[in-house]
This record gives structure tokens, sequence and C-alpha cells, in this order.
């Protein structure tokens, strides 16, 4: 495979500018005015900061997640493996470790040495180096001819440069263990490019505080200034001893990586420079007016609707049992983060009146183009292609909605892995086994117990099932009217039979195939019959969508750079990306004005005794000498606990380091303040600040309150290290 290096790529977009506003590629911050930025108070060089084959400091920002999926940012804090994130982001981890006796995510976690440290299900990756594939890939996509074909021809095209880049180069026949390479679109398909990763396999939980700290003030606070939260969990990454990534094994050793980040232990000020790097998961800062009206109108009212019910009725199933508010805790903190999410958009779409702002702009980008002879016969007809098909896409936005949440493997797992067996059945070719994924064969073997079928799961299937019925005709969900079970009674008497709840009555209508699936009457086998036939439907919808757009999206975000004429960033696609930032406060309303700044006081000031207010008594008692401290910042006159900055982040971006002009860790990114969490789709600049919880606090935790010195030692140690590489 021939590929030419990153380097060079993008320099034609002149950046020139340095606005808070953007996630930018690696590649696009090194065409950066690099003069303007160590004005502002950057220290480190291009090379130092990034480099597209040797890193740098941006190479100790990684990804990380767990059950296959890449969820948050971590960064690497030594030279010895240890790595720091939000606590949110290893929650689930935490959670699967306690149980009832030993509740880690209510006491809090500390391995006193290695040998303590957790095991967990969680996994990492660090990207090594970036390459340019985009010649390659439009050049497989010019032989399609429908936009199904198109995304078929995209995704073999993709797997193929991926597995060329995964082969060992010393033995070609093998795939390099070292190795996992993956293709990402950007700028709606006019580039792509192929990012080698090492992912590591065995991480394990090194330290986490207690609940009442990674979490202190609960929903209540969550999405808000100002907060008080100290959101930050320690995990190691682990690899065999010669250095290559492998799953658990006791004779693993910690993974030297080739960058971390120092320490710092004077944190920052207001009006500081910060990088934020990191993984922002999603925005759609390039729709149309009409395409975010549906968003703010239909699709998040409804989702924060559905939500709000389902929340409730899980709450209510756990009741006062400990076990089981042990076991669904990650559950509905995943769930009331997404619920207050979507009321949060709702309210900034409004308030931002996006929809307004993008009218008006497509109104000048119209007159723009008709202007110009050579744009108009270019760019033309390129908005109304667009229009057209978000005006498809909203045909349907109520009925996917009610599908995917439907479809959730954490809400109802066993009902997911049904449908999408049974349309694996269904698409089966005559004659051929059924061809199923590894990860849906994992899920036919799991089990669900009975107590969780009948107390959590019915009622949120009966709950969800009457909001489908609520549909419009022209959007109703197929199955579901023909269900009998209109009371929850009946419906826990239909899953207690059903062979779809339990890893044998799956395998057996594995095993019977199509014909099986045809002739079997049970009513939950009919229901997940014809919601795989939805599945069929929804899949074809989204691809068919997805061919167009690849035609129509490189065409639109040309005219828009072109318009624009200014620096063009692409959306966040869950790839490395950095925001550059300045530490400031806000006006969200009229008469009031918050400064950038927490501390340990107004965690004291919260202090209720009770959930999610209950402060630790060990906190209560270091911070009566906390100005005796090391951390203790004179100039604010405490120890700091959260600040903000103008960075432009999303979903994605918990963990996510926050450095400052010298490479050095001052904070991480944990959360959005409300007035902005509509900002994927705009930033503003009164409004966009991000959250982070001060590194400063962090240090302090481990020093004063819930003590782990040999991980600031640690830390301490690795920072003579990196500064003498340097």
């Amino acid at each position: 495979m021939i590929v030419k290096p990153l380097l060079g790529l993008l320099a034609c977009l002149c950046l020139t500018a340095l606005p808070d506003e953007g996630q930018w590629l690696p590649s696009q911050v090194r065409e950066m005015d690099w003069k303007a930025l160590e004005a502002r108070g950057m220290k480190l060089t291009k090379d130092e900061f990034w480099h597209p084959t040797k890193g740098g400091v941006l190479s100790a920002a990684v990804q990380i997640g767990t059950g296959g999926r890449w969820g948050c940012t971590a960064s690497f804090v030594s030279d010895q493996g240890l790595v720091i994130t939000n606590h949110h982001c290893g929650f689930g981890a935490i959670q699967q470790l306690s149980s009832v006796e030993k509740n880690y995510v209510r006491d809090g976690f500390v391995a006193a040495d290695r040998a303590g440290e957790a095991r967990t299900g969680m996994h990492l990756a660090v990207v090594r180096r970036i390459e340019d594939v985009t010649a390659r890939v439009h050049a497989a996509q010019a032989s399609a001819r429908s936009p199904i074909e198109r995304v078929r021809v995209t995704t073999a095209t993709l797997r193929q440069i991926e597995a060329e880049g995964e082969r060992d180069p010393a033995n070609p026949e093998q795939k390099d263990p070292n190795t996992t390479c993956s293709v990402a679109s950007f700028f709606e398909g006019r580039e792509y490019h192929l990012y080698y990763r090492t992912v590591i396999r065995d991480v394990r939980l090194v330290y986490a505080p207690p609940r009442s700290v990674g979490e202190f003030g609960g929903e209540v606070d969550n999405w808000e200034w100002p907060r008080h939260t100290g959101d930050f969990t320690f995990f190691r990454a682990y690899v065999a001893p010669d250095g290559k990534p492998r799953g658990y094994h006791a004779d693993n050793v910690p993974f030297r990586p080739q960058h971390w980040l120092t320490v710092s232990q004077k944190g920052v000020h207001r009006g500081d420079l910060v990088l934020i790097l990191g993984y922002p998961g999603s925005t759609e800062r390039y729709l149309t007016a009409a395409a975010v009206a549906d968003r703010q109108g239909i699709y998040y009212p409804m989702r924060h609707e559905l939500l709000t019910g389902v929340i409730e009725r899980i709450e209510k199933a756990c009741g006062g049992d400990a076990a089981m508010q042990l076991r669904y805790s990650a559950t509905i903190k995943s769930l009331a983060n997404v619920q207050k999410n979507a009321l949060g958009m709702v309210k900034g779409l409004a308030r931002n009146a996006t929809v307004q702002l993008k009218s008006e702009q497509e109104e000048q980008f119209l007159r723009w183009v008709e202007a110009d002879p050579q744009r108009k016969e270019k760019y033309g007809a390129v908005l109304q292609e667009l229009r057209e098909l978000d005006a498809t896409a909203a045909t349907t936005t109520l009925r996917d909605l009610l599908f995917v949440n439907l479809m959730s493997s954490r809400v109802l797992p066993w009902l997911s892995t049904s449908v999408q067996l049974l349309a694996a059945i269904h698409g089966q070719r005559e004659g051929q086994p059924v061809q199923i994924s590894r990860g849906l064969a994992r899920a036919v073997q799991s089990k669900t117990t009975d107590r969780d079928l009948s107390e959590v799961q019915a009622p949120v299937l009966l709950y969800l099932l009457a909001e489908a019925r609520r549909l419009p005709e022209s959007q109703r969900l197929r199955g579901v009217e023909a269900f009998d079970a209109k009371d929850l009674a009946g419906l826990r008497k239909l899953l207690a039979a059903s062979p779809l709840a339990s890893p044998e009555g799956r395998k057996a209508l594995l095993k019977g195939g199509m014909q099986g699936l045809t002739d079997h009457t049970d009513p939950t086998v009919a229901l997940a019959r014809a919601l795989a036939g939805e599945l069929a439907d929804y899949r074809r919808r989204h691809t068919e969508d997805e061919g167009r757009r690849m035609v129509v999206g490189p065409r639109w975000i040309s005219a828009q750079q072109q318009w624009r004429g200014k620096s063009f960033y692409p959306d966040a696609n869950s790839t490395l990306r950095v925001a550059i930032a300045t530490v400031k406060g806000y006006q969200p309303r009229d008469g009031v004005w918050y400064p950038p700044h927490t501390t340990v006081s107004g965690i004291l000031e919260k202090d209720t005794g009770k959930d999610p207010f209950a402060v630790p008594a060990a906190l209560r008692k270091a911070a009566r000498n906390r100005d005796r401290s090391a951390y203790f910042d004179q100039a604010i006159g405490d120890v700091p606990v959260c600040f903000l900055a103008d960075g432009d982040t999303t979903g994605g971006n918990s963990g996510s380091p926050l450095i400052n002009g010298k490479g050095e860790l001052v904070g991480l990114n944990f959360d959005r303040a409300f007035e902005s969490v509509s900002g994927d789709y705009g930033w503003n600049e009164q409004r966009s600040r991000n959250i982070s919880v001060d590194i400063r606090y962090v240090l302090w935790f481990l020093e004063q309150v819930v003590p782990a010195k040999h991980l600031l030692q640690e830390m301490s140690a690795g920072a003579s290290r990196a500064g003498s590489r340097r």
C-alpha cells in the first residue's frame, strides 16, 4: 500500500488565525501561525507538540473505553503507564468491581502497590501516526453506481486499507500485534485518514475517589456551573514483558509510553492559554437550518421524554434494594447524563437562535452563489439537494428514535440481542450458515436474570411499547400493535415463557434457521421478528442516505469553505483533536457573572450531609489546614477545585487533559456549562465554556484527603525524566 504522510495536509486552509472555536486536527495545528500561538503563552515547538511520525506531547492523550466501545479520553502521567481520566469515565469499571460488601463506588478505591491494582475490562488506544489515504478511497468510490453500492465499496475499501496497515512489516502474512488501524472520514467524505494505533487490553484500576467526591453534586449539578466535582480516576496500562499488547496476564508489566504529561504544580489563572487534547465524539456544525429545526423541535424533546420515562421505571424497580441500586448505578448515571443533555440542547438551540442564524447564513450563501456564474454552475443546487435529504430523513425521526430505544443493549439487552439475531437469520442465504458477529455471538450466550427481566425490563418495555403506539400513523413500528401485552402482569407472563429470554432459547432459534423462525408462534418471537424487519428498513434507509451524502457532502463543504473564506475545521468524529482555549468566566444571563474558578470553600458551603452534597469527613478535616498546602493558591485564596475555559468540546472530551504552554497537565475536562450544551451545532463566544477539575485539587486530594503519596512520587519522578528527555 502506498500512502503519504499527513505532514502537509490542509496547508491550503491558511490557518493564520488562532480562534478558540474549533476542534482542530493535529496537522492543522502545525499549520497555524506559531508566533501568534507563542504570544498567547505557547512554549513548545511544533515538533515537541506534535510530529506526524514521531508523535509529541499530543501523543500522551489516549482514547479509553470498555466492552469494545470507545467513550472517553485519558492521558499518561508517568513513564510507568499511569493514566488519569474522569471518575465518570471509569464508573462502569468501578461498579463492576464493587459488591454490597466492598462498595468501591461508594467508598472509593486505593491500590497500595502494583499488586493491588484491580483488573478491569477497559482498554485504551495510543495514536502512533496518521496518513492520508483520500485518493485511494475516492478512486474506489468512482466505480459505484448507486448510493448503497457507494457505501459498500467505501466500507470494503476502508477495511482493506486497515487490514494492510495492520500487517507485520517483518512478516506480511501475519498481523502486527502492536498495531490496530482505522480509517476516519473528514469534511463529509472529502478526506480520509488512516490511524495507526497501539491498543492496550490490560488496564487496571489504581485509584478512585468515593462517589461523594467523584460525583459531587450528582444530577443536580450535572451540566452546570459553578461546579465542585472531583471527577478524576487513575488506571494503569499493562503489556507483555516484550512490550507487546495482550490481555490480562499475571506476568504483564506496566506499559512504557513514548510520551507522557508532567503535572503542573502552579495551575492556571484567568486569561491563561490552555490546550485541550482529546477525542471529541460527534458534532454537526455544518447541518442545514431544516435539519437543526428537526433536532430542536422533534428529536431532542422526544429523547428527553423517553429517557425520563425509562429512568423513572428503572429507579422504581431498584427501590431500596442496595444490590439492585449498585447493579443499575452505571446505567442510570449514563441515561441521566443523556437525558439532561437533551434538555440542554432544546433550551440552548432556542436561546442561541441557531435555526434562525443558520437560515440567515443560508440566504447569504445563496446570494453569494448567484453572484458568480461559475459558482452558480458548481454550487447552485447543493443546498437544495441537502434540504431534500434532510426532509426525507425528518419523515422517520420519531420512528427511528423509538426503535433505537427499543434496541438499546443497555436498557433491553435481551430484545436488542434477539432482534439482531433474527435479522441475521432472516438475511442468511439459502443453504448457507447464519453469519453473526463475535459480539452478537457473545450476546446470544448472555443470560438475563428472572429478576432483571420481570422487575426492570418488563416495565421499561411496556412503557416504550405504549409510546410506540402513540406515534403518528405514518411512523408506526411494525409488530407493536399486534403484540398482546397491554399490562405489566401479562407482559411478565409472556417474558417468563419467552425462548428469547434465555441463551438456550436463542440457540434453538439459531439452529432452526429461517423455517423455524417463520413457524414460531411465541408472541415475543413474533415481536422480535417484526422488529427485525424494522432493523432491515432502518439500515437500508440510513445506508441510502449515507451514500447520497457522500456525493453531496464534499461539494457542500467545499462551497462553505470557499464562501466563509477562513480557517475551517472538520466535525468531530472521535479522532485526535486539539482545542485552543483561554481560562475565563462568563455571563449566563442578565445580571449574573460567573468567575472561572471554584474552590474548596464552595464544597463546604454546599455540604448538606446528604447525597448528592454530602462531603466526606476526611475532606472536611483536611480542609481545615488547606492554607498550609503547596496547592493553596494565594491569588485565588483557596485550593482550587474546578475551572472554566472557552474550549470547544463535546462528548468524548470527557477526561481530556488540559495543558499549559509548557505542555504540563493543569486540568481534566469533564463537562460543559448548561448554556453551551447545544455547542454541537455551533460554538458561541459568550456562552461556550468547558468545565475541568483543577489538577491541584487532584494533587491535594491524593496528599491530604485519601492519601496515595506513592502516586504523587511516581508522577514527580516521571516529570523529572520527561524534563531530562526534553
